[in-house]
């Protein structure tokens, strides 16, 4: 019985892994998967509070698909002048009316602005470009952002050979985040900065671009979370004529 027990015990101490060894393959997978995690993720660089998640960001552009929506030539429709509103925000449509200029109304399910102005309203499409800056600043954040100019430039330049007299606005947008001072300066400068590259870099002729800086005039989340306002943060590029 005893010598039993004994082949027993070792073939317990062969079968049977030590506590730590266990711990070790798990804890390496935990680390293999955090990395195809980060090498996968595009993270918008931001503040962010301790109780706001990271914000995950899917950069896609796909020419056919921008050149498909910007190939749309705006459209004018006439409206009946509405009473002023405040801000409102539906899960597709924003609409809102800041003092001294025309109704903007996004829908974003459509990608399009309707701009309403003494009775008529211009419905132009547009894209939101994948590009990131560094933080506070209009500098580029990384080489994805520059491809993605890239692309948009070619589509641009395809569009501005087969109908004469294209023109396309480079829109910057904050959240509300910040002073309105700071916001609309910052919105300008980004805007600048896609119409230099697009023009100096990728040579798309400077008649048929113009950028403006809105700063906070036309969020989409108004009083929206972290998570809300990057969606805020945007450029946009939309096509006028």
């Amino acid at each position: 019985m005893i010598s039993e027990q004994r082949e027993v015990d070792a073939l317990r101490q062969i079968t049977t892994p030590e506590p730590n060894l266990m711990k070790k393959p798990l804890l390496f997978i935990s680390a293999l998967s955090l990395l195809q995690l980060t090498a996968n993720a595009q993270v918008i660089v931001g503040t962010t509070s301790p109780a706001a998640p990271n914000v995950i960001v899917v950069r896609t552009l796909d020419p056919a698909v921008v050149q498909r929506q910007l190939s749309q030539a705006p459209k004018v429709v006439v409206v009946t002048p509405a009473p002023p509103t405040a801000v409102k925000t539906t899960k597709t449509t924003t609409v809102v009316d800041a003092p001294g200029q025309p109704r903007r109304i996004y829908n974003s399910e459509r990608s399009v602005v309707l701009v309403e102005d003494q009775g008529q309203s211009r419905e132009l499409p547009y894209v939101t470009l994948p590009v990131l800056f560094v933080k506070e600043t209009s500098e580029l954040l990384d080489d994805e952002s520059r491809n993605a100019l890239q692309q948009v430039a070619g589509v641009i330049l395809a569009i501005s050979k087969t109908e004469a007299g294209t023109v396309f606005d480079i829109e910057g947008h904050t959240s509300t985040d910040g002073t309105s001072e700071y916001n609309a300066t910052l919105s300008a400068a980004r805007a600048q900065r896609v119409y230099d590259e697009l023009t100096q870099r990728y040579g798309v002729p400077a008649s048929v671009l113009s950028a403006h800086g809105y700063g906070e005039s036309f969020p989409m989340y108004p009083q929206g979370n972290e998570a809300e306002m990057q969606q805020d943060r945007r450029v946009l590029l939309v096509r006028t004529k």
